[in-house]
């Protein structure tokens, strides 16, 4: 490995991360692992770049060094962001999966046994099927989950960052809801969101804070459009502060004027729910366990509401289109992975 001045993190935890890695190989009986998410790519170099857009992968093998193949236009990133010394960059004319295939040659490996993400948002399947028709000797097995399962539980450095990046969104938080008053536009409270949450440190998140108002704050994942506070409207606020990718996220309800009865008494059994469930949440306790929890509370304190949703999932590196990990772990019914020491949570109980 080389150091160069971009990285996020020492050498060491990079190579810990890599150890593990190739130990996951090693146990699935693969030479080598074929990466095309930004998450993953991120959690392993250091690399980053918003062009995912474009075709973009990290090769691994279990006994040399890895390699990329990205744009040329990105290969920059390559050089002052990570330790890769290898890459391949690919011309806009040039056909990416080719050059991949290429590379894989290249460095003695088109017969191997390589593991490759199936299910990655970043790597379409007419990629996959043309790499598999240029490597006709090489044997292709899944291996979707390799590096997010590494991902789940972090290490005291990632907490660090996660800590910065709650700072970012603590900030941001308070002043989006100082900013809610009768009268003001749903960008205006925006605009203050990001003013402050940028100014405590933090990067491009990968979703935009959430604000909706009035009817509006009934839809799923509705964010500003411009609408004019009124009074006794209900203001919907999510915030997610990013640092170095790594996001914290929080969620409030603000009222306009007096909140009314059956409000109060929802936030009433939504801290119950939160308490109950922070309480729960140790090593070893299934994760789906946390959801049973949460959903008891509120069926007892609130027997004609319901919570639509899970009641938590690990957060941690986030790249558009999500800045959480529910996709690897979330407190639901089904996800009965133990929970660990180090794993991070955004806890969700709503009614």
């Amino acid at each position: 490995m080389q150091k160069t001045g971009g990285l996020v993190f020492p050498l060491a935890e990079y190579e810990g991360r890599i150890k593990k890695l190739c130990a996951a190989m090693d146990a699935r009986g693969m030479d080598a692992v074929i990466l095309t998410m930004p998450h993953d790519l991120f959690y392993l170099t250091g690399y980053q770049t918003p062009g995912y857009y474009w075709f973009q992968a990290l090769v691994v093998p279990r006994e040399s060094e890895p390699f990329m193949v990205t744009r040329l236009l990105e290969a920059s990133n390559i050089s002052a962001r990570t330790w890769i010394k290898r890459s391949r960059p690919y011309h806009d004319s040039d056909n990416p999966p080719q050059v991949l295939a290429d590379a894989i040659a290249e460095f003695e490996l088109a017969g191997a046994r390589l593991g490759y993400d199936r299910d990655a948002y970043f790597f379409r399947v007419f990629e996959q099927e043309a790499l598999k028709a240029a490597l006709p000797n090489a044997r292709f097995v899944n291996c979707s989950g390799i590096v997010e399962q590494l991902r789940v539980v972090k290490s005291d450095a990632e907490i660090a960052k996660m800590e910065q990046a709650a700072r970012a969104t603590e900030a941001g938080m308070r002043a989006g809801v100082e900013a809610v008053a009768v009268g003001v536009s749903e960008n205006e409270i925006a605009a203050a969101i990001y003013d402050a949450m940028l100014r405590a440190g933090s990067e491009w998140p990968a979703m935009a804070p959430f604000v909706a108002t009035g009817w509006r704050g009934a839809l799923g994942h509705a964010t500003w459009e411009r609408r004019i506070v009124e009074r006794q409207d209900y203001v919907f606020l999510e915030v997610a502060g990013c640092y170095n990718r790594y996001h914290a996220a929080m969620m409030r309800t603000v009222t306009v004027g007096d909140t009314p009865k059956p409000i109060a008494d929802g936030e009433k059994v939504c801290l119950e729910a939160m308490e109950a469930t922070m309480a729960a949440i140790r090593p070893g306790v299934p994760a789906s366990r946390i959801d049973e929890i949460a959903r008891r509370v509120i069926a007892q304190g609130a027997p004609d509401s319901h919570q639509a949703s899970r009641t938590g999932y690990s957060i941690g590196i986030g790249f558009p289109p999500d800045w959480g990990e529910g996709h690897i772990l979330s407190m639901v019914r089904g996800h009965d992975r133990p929970l660990e020491r180090n794993m991070t949570f955004h806890l969700i109980p709503w009614v």
